[in-house]
C-alpha cells in the first residue's frame, strides 16, 4: 500500500490521507482500504483575547495554514484514558505511537484576560454543520455505502441482513482527547470527548461493530468491563456573561502563569495535547466506515470556571 499526505491546517484546512490497516486477528476484520481526514480547523473564539499556537512562540486566533508532520496514519486503536493508546480494537496486542497509529499534536493557547478556564465549545446544530459552519467543534463525513459479509445485530435488536446495504460514518466511531500539560509536559488531567455525543453507540456495546465482529470471525470475545471516562457534551456558557461557564464538562485546562516568562509579561498560558482517533471498541467503528471522509473543527473559549 502506498501513503501519500498533504497536510494544510488553520483557515485553508488540514488535509492527508491516511492508511487504515486492521490486524490479522480480532481487530477491525479486513479494514485495509484508505481514509481520508479533511479541514482540520481550530480556532480561539474570543477575538484577540485568546490567541492559539502550533509551536509557542507564533500565536493566531485561528491557525494559519502550517505544516503539522509528516506520515501520519491511522491503524485499529483503542484507548482507556485517552493517554496512552494500544493496537488492535477487540484484542490489545501492542503500544500505537503517536503519528503513526493515531493523531497527535501540541496546542499552545495564551490570553490577557483574567477568566483562567480554557474549554472546549459550541457543538453547531446538524443544520449549520450541513451549511459547512464556520464556528463551533463538531465532526462530521460524507458516509459509506457498505454490504455487511454476513448477519449481524444492532440497537434495539434490530437484524441486519448480509448483503443489506447501509450507510456508515467515520465521524461516529471519532474520539477526541484533550490533555492539559505542565511545563515539563507531563499530563495533569485529561479529557475524551465523543463528537458524535451519542453515547448509546459508543464504546463497549454488545451490538454494531462488536457483533458484526463475532458473527465474521465466529468467535467469543467478552465486552470489555472498564469504560473510559468520556463526555458527550461541551460546557454551556451564561447567556448573561459568555465569559462565565455554567458548567465544566468540557473545561480543557487552567489558564496560569508559567515559571519561564518575564515579569512583564502580560499573559497567562495553557498548553494542551490533541489526540484524535477512530475508537476500535465504538459500536460504529465497523468496515464500512473505510475509506470515508472526515471534517474536524474544534473551537475554545476562555471563561471564569463554573
Amino acid at each position: 500500500m502506498r501513503l501519500y499526505k498533504q497536510i494544510v491546517l488553520g483557515i485553508i484546512g488540514l488535509s492527508f490521507v491516511l492508511f487504515v490497516f486492521g490486524s490479522i486477528t480480532y481487530a477491525w476484520v479486513s479494514m485495509a482500504q484508505i481514509n481520508n481526514i479533511d479541514n482540520i480547523q481550530m480556532s480561539a473564539s474570543a477575538g484577540d483575547e485568546l490567541q492559539i499556537s502550533l509551536d509557542g512562540v507564533n500565536y493566531h486566533t485561528a491557525l494559519p495554514g502550517d505544516d503539522l508532520t509528516h506520515n501520519m496514519r491511522l491503524k485499529d486503536v483503542t484507548s482507556r484514558d485517552g493517554i496512552t493508546f494500544t493496537r488492535g480494537a477487540f484484542s490489545e496486542y501492542g503500544t500505537a505511537l503517536a503519528g503513526s497509529d493515531y493523531i497527535s499534536f501540541n496546542l499552545y493557547f495564551r490570553t490577557e484576560r483574567p477568566e483562567s478556564g480554557l474549554y472546549l465549545v459550541n457543538k453547531p446544530t446538524d443544520e449549520d454543520i450541513l451549511e459547512n459552519a464556520s464556528r463551533g467543534t463538531y465532526v462530521t463525513s460524507a458516509g459509506i455505502t457498505f454490504m455487511p459479509q454476513v448477519h449481524y445485530t444492532e440497537e434495539n435488536n434490530e437484524l441486519i441482513l448480509a448483503h443489506q446495504i447501509k450507510t456508515y460514518y467515520a465521524k461516529d466511531a471519532l474520539r477526541l482527547s484533550l490533555s492539559e500539560l505542565d511545563e515539563n509536559n507531563q499530563v495533569i488531567k485529561t479529557l475524551i470527548y465523543d463528537p458524535s455525543e451519542n453515547e448509546a453507540r459508543g464504546y463497549g456495546k454488545y451490538y454494531g461493530a462488536y457483533s458484526y465482529f463475532i458473527a465474521k470471525t465466529d468467535s467469543h470475545l467478552e465486552l470489555p468491563t472498564m469504560i473510559p471516562p468520556t463526555t458527550y457534551r461541551l460546557s454551556q456558557m451564561d447567556p448573561n456573561n459568555p465569559y462565565q461557564a455554567l458548567d465544566n464538562t468540557s473545561l480543557v485546562a487552567i489558564m496560569k502563569r508559567n515559571i519561564f516568562q518575564q515579569d512583564d509579561d502580560p499573559f497567562t498560558y495553557a498548553t494542551v495535547r490533541i489526540n484524535l482517533w477512530i475508537e476500535g471498541w465504538d459500536a460504529d467503528a465497523i468496515d464500512g466506515i473505510i475509506q470515508d471522509i472526515l471534517q474536524v473543527q474544534l473551537e475554545f473559549k476562555i471563561a471564569h470556571p463554573a
